[in-house]
């Protein structure tokens, strides 16, 4: 039976799969010891690339899984803040998702505590 996590899912997008991998192994290397069940959630493989794909997805995200907290939101902007030019998408277990830059996580460092503290609890987010 395959596992079901309910937690939060980390979404590092980029046009190079093999960078998204290899980014989301990284923070998923930082994530390890503050979150023991953080685990990478790799898209399904494709076909063979060819001519036909123009016009198809443009970037590939590779996800974490992981259960959160503060200090998870504190590396992760961390890490942000380090890859200005890379893309992370937040998404909580209520479905609220975040799309946030490194840039942005330069501008406002606790965005994404922010946004994972809010947890839905009071059916409001903020702007």
């Amino acid at each position: 039976m395959p596992e079901i996590h309910t937690g939060y899912r980390l979404s590092v997008v980029d046009e190079d799969p093999l960078r998204a991998r290899k980014e989301a192994r990284e923070l998923l290397a930082g994530l390890a010891e503050l979150d023991p069940t953080a685990r990478l959630d790799l898209p399904a493989p494709v076909g063979p690339a060819g001519a036909g794909d123009k016009g198809g997805p443009s970037a590939e995200t590779v996800g974490l899984l992981l259960s959160a907290g503060s200090f998870v939101a504190a590396l992760v902007q961390v890490w942000l803040a380090r890859v200005p030019q890379r893309t992370l998408v937040v998404k909580r277990p209520d479905g609220a998702t975040l799309q946030i830059t490194g840039k942005q996580a330069r501008e406002d460092d606790t965005l994404v505590e922010r946004f994972l503290a809010e947890d839905g609890d009071d059916g409001t987010a903020a702007g």
